[in-house]
């Protein structure tokens, strides 16, 4: 399987990639020095705010619905024990 890269710099120091966490994780073979991940926060419950002085929804999508703690647990012990897996032993993680 190949990843598709969403950004690459030049120097090739830099990947970006955007994909399912647990569709990417496997395809790799390498260790990573640093992980940037950005993964759903669950906030989206039918509620209001406010943004540039208007209401709008909270809402994201299907993808950021809560279905309960059990699950926001279960989903984030899995994604970042596949991410320790692939880590240098002296590797960041920003989340």
């Amino acid at each position: 399987m190949m990843v598709e890269y969403y950004f690459k710099s030049q120097d090739k120091k830099f990947t970006l990639i955007k994909e399912n966490v647990f569709d990417a994780l496997p395809k790799f073979e390498f260790e990573f020095d640093m992980i940037f991940a950005d993964p759903p926060y669950f906030l989206s419950n039918n509620g209001l705010s406010i943004q540039n002085g208007k209401v709008v929804s909270v809402n994201k999508g299907k993808w950021d619905k809560s279905l309960g703690f059990d699950y926001i647990n279960l989903f984030n012990r899995k994604w970042l024990k596949q991410v320790r897996e692939l880590m240098k032993e002296d590797a960041t993680i920003w989340i």
